[in-house]
């Protein structure tokens, strides 16, 4: 069974990216980066949401969906 990596973890490495990507870079390059990343973050967030909501409406009784069972 997958057991994913602790919050310390994954800060610890979110932290050592960040630094890593950062070298050499001006600060516009880094701003560039740093918009990408928060952007790919939401898109990620709202596709997690909408899996989430999805697996939600599966597992209960929506009325409008199941109208012919119920007239």
């Amino acid at each position: 069974m997958y057991t994913p990596p602790s919050g310390e973890a994954l800060l610890a490495a979110a932290a050592l990216a960040a630094a890593r990507l950062a070298q050499n870079r001006s600060a516009e390059e880094i701003a560039v980066l740093s918009s990408f990343f928060c952007t790919l973050g939401d898109g990620l967030a709202l596709v997690a949401a909408r899996r989430v909501m999805e697996d939600a409406c599966k597992s209960s009784v929506n009325p409008v969906d199941n109208a012919s069972e119920i007239a």
